[in-house]
């Protein structure tokens, strides 16, 4: 039972039910559902291109190339649906909001896959090299860096989901880790080379491999914006996330 004196959390609210007009509600939600369908896609073409780098698997490394055009169809059918149902329904206030929010979350998925493609065509380029296998001193910290970037994705999805400020704010909190795990993945590259030069030709793919994950983690960032400005209706997009998670953890202190 919650203390009177509790401090209350942001509230979730359900943008896509309580319209008079109920297809209205299923058309909402219909984009929604496609927005979040398209986000499971990326997230698995992230995950299988680091699996491929992880086990040196070129064939799987091909197929997330192969499957980079369906994000792209997945970006363009979404964004056909809001353009109908803006036309349809001529939304205003926190619905236009939503909608707008959408098409702009469709859009950072679609950037999301190409990095995941990215990291795929530099996982074919190494295999393709083949003249030392990867550092075991450098997995590690790739994968600690992908799960950070993916659990972001996740949970900005969730946000999502749920329009839900709370799960929105804890992923802009979570996404200041990304600096660090990117610095300390790029410096132990570095440093294997140091101890071995045959590995001198891996460090561009690395650092490719490495820079696309920390952008797959803005991204997720910015996807978690979105939600935040369909709930509270500003557009906090290219404040510093230190600045903005500041000011939002006073307004939930009072």
């Amino acid at each position: 039972m919650s203390s009177v004196n509790e401090k209350p959390k942001y509230s979730m609210i359900n943008v896509t039910k309580g319209h008079t007009v109920r297809k209205y509600d299923t058309e909402l939600d219909n984009v929604r559902g496609r927005t979040l369908a398209m986000g499971g896609q990326v997230r698995m073409q992230v995950l299988k291109a680091i699996t491929a780098l992880e086990e040196g698997n070129i064939d799987l490394a091909r197929e997330v190339v192969d499957r980079e055009h369906k994000i792209d169809h997945c970006e363009l059918d979404i964004d056909e649906a809001i353009f109908n149902l803006i036309a349809k329904r001529q939304p205003v206030g926190r619905d236009l909001r939503f909608i707008l929010a959408l098409s702009k979350v469709a859009g950072d998925l679609e950037r999301a896959g190409d990095r995941a493609a990215c990291i795929a065509w530099c996982v074919i380029r190494l295999m393709e090299q083949a003249v030392q296998p990867l550092s075991p001193k450098i997995s590690p910290h790739i994968r600690k860096l992908d799960r950070v970037v993916r659990g972001l994705l996740e949970r900005s999805l969730n946000a999502l989901t749920r329009t839900d400020v709370d799960v929105a704010f804890d992923v802009l909190q979570a996404g200041l880790q990304l600096d660090s795990g990117f610095e300390a993945a790029i410096n132990r590259v570095m440093s294997c080379v140091s101890e071995d030069v045959r590995r001198l030709d891996q460090v561009p793919n690395l650092v490719f491999i490495l820079r696309a994950l920390a952008s797959i983690g803005d991204l997720a960032s910015n996807i978690a914006e979105q939600v935040i400005f369909v709930i509270e209706g500003r557009d906090v997009r290219y404040q510093n996330k230190a600045s903005l998670i500041d000011a939002l953890r006073k307004r939930e202190d009072h």
